[in-house]
């Protein structure tokens, strides 16, 4: 990868600057929720000045490749003062709206229909004005994703967006069309790239190929719970409970589910399986891709694939979806990518318990 060009804009779309000399960058595309960005650059440069709060960056004049500026920081090192800006992929927006409704916002279809339903209420077309963003679209509805039931209310859009998205395996962002200067939400599928599939040319990392360098592989069953009892409306003893998943013997693991919003059976049952998706075993790889032409970025793969993995000597084939892509644009520039799922942090975890703690309605 060569240097990147940056181009900054507003939200009207009108063009403040374009840097292309840039001390680093680093651009993280994620496919179930938003990305972010780090650039520093020293102060002095052309169009420096225009890197303000709220702007947007655009990375190689590609639409999907574009975040906000939320944080300025300068510092000086020996003399060097440099500027830092940070901020989410376009996506990140999401966060600074909820779910607000008087009664829950549910809604069942093809997991595209959930998604853009969710972005069209609280973003797009909302009922309260002061809540839509005019600037924001959402893309011709395809019907595509896997059928699922949905209810929200008072949560953050950003996290409501990724979990029908890891639940229905499906991605999605938010990229800039330049011609009606809008920013525009859609989902995305990605490709199966893998070994076992003959429609399209398979894509492999691995030492073999000399596209592989720093590596790092979890498997871990810590979190892991494959039975949940979800408990719908009712008290104590007159609670309704539902049984979802199934294991037995050892390899039964159990957990309780707090489904109280939950209407009816049908609703509990679903309720209670998506709960219960939340403590997946987490498989998940990361590592260094190394640009020899093996496979062209973009071009043979891209984030959302599904691709297969390959390490012998530890034992590892994995196919699994590309979930994340950083790019690293520094003097020695350099692709990072994290296949399977992303590991929960301490913060997910204790959301996640409190969410399944045992409350009669």
């Amino acid at each position: 990868m060569g240097a990147p060009s940056v181009r900054i804009l507003d939200t009207n779309f009108n063009l403040h600057g374009e840097i292309d000399n840039c001390e680093s960058l680093q651009l993280k595309r994620r496919f179930y929720r938003p990305g972010e960005f780090e650039m520093h650059i020293a102060l002095g440069k052309q169009s420096v000045d225009q890197l303000i709060k709220e702007r947007v960056i655009v990375v190689n004049n590609q639409p999907h490749k574009s975040g906000l500026i939320m944080s300025r920081q300068i510092i000086e090192d020996n003399g060097i003062e440099t500027l830092i800006i940070k901020g989410p992929t376009l996506g990140g927006v999401f966060d600074r709206r909820l779910t607000v409704t008087d009664s829950y916002d549910r809604i069942s279809g093809n997991a595209e229909t959930v998604m853009k339903h969710y972005v069209n209420n609280h973003i797009v077309n909302g009922v309260y004005a002061d809540r839509n963003i005019p600037f924001f679209a959402v893309a011709t509805n395809k019907g595509r994703g896997k059928v699922t039931p949905w209810q929200s209310r008072f949560e953050q859009l950003d996290k409501v967006e990724q979990e029908i998205a890891e639940f229905c395996d499906i991605g999605w962002q938010v990229a800039l069309d330049f011609l009606t200067k809008k920013w525009v939400f859609d989902v995305v599928t990605g490709r199966n790239l893998t070994a076992g599939q003959s429609l399209l040319p398979p894509v492999i990392f691995s030492h073999e190929f000399d596209n592989i360098q720093s590596q790092d592989y979890l498997d871990s069953d810590l979190q892991y719970k494959n039975v949940g009892y979800a408990g719908g409306k009712g008290e104590d003893e007159d609670r309704f409970i539902q049984i979802v998943g199934n294991g037995s013997g050892l390899n039964r693991r159990e957990t309780f589910l707090d489904c109280s919003s939950a209407v009816d059976a049908i609703e509990l049952d679903y309720l209670g399986k998506q709960k219960l998706a939340e403590q997946k075993q987490i498989v998940t790889y990361n590592g260094k891709v190394l640009d020899t032409g093996s496979f062209i970025y973009e071009q043979d793969w891209d984030l959302g694939d599904i691709v297969t993995l390959q390490n012998k000597k530890w034992g590892v084939t994995m196919d699994s979806r590309i979930t994340e892509v950083t790019e690293v644009y520094e003097p020695s520039s350099t692709l990072e990518i994290v296949l399977g799922n992303e590991i929960p942090t301490i913060t997910e975890f204790i959301k996640q318990l409190r969410s399944n703690v045992k409350r009669s309605d």
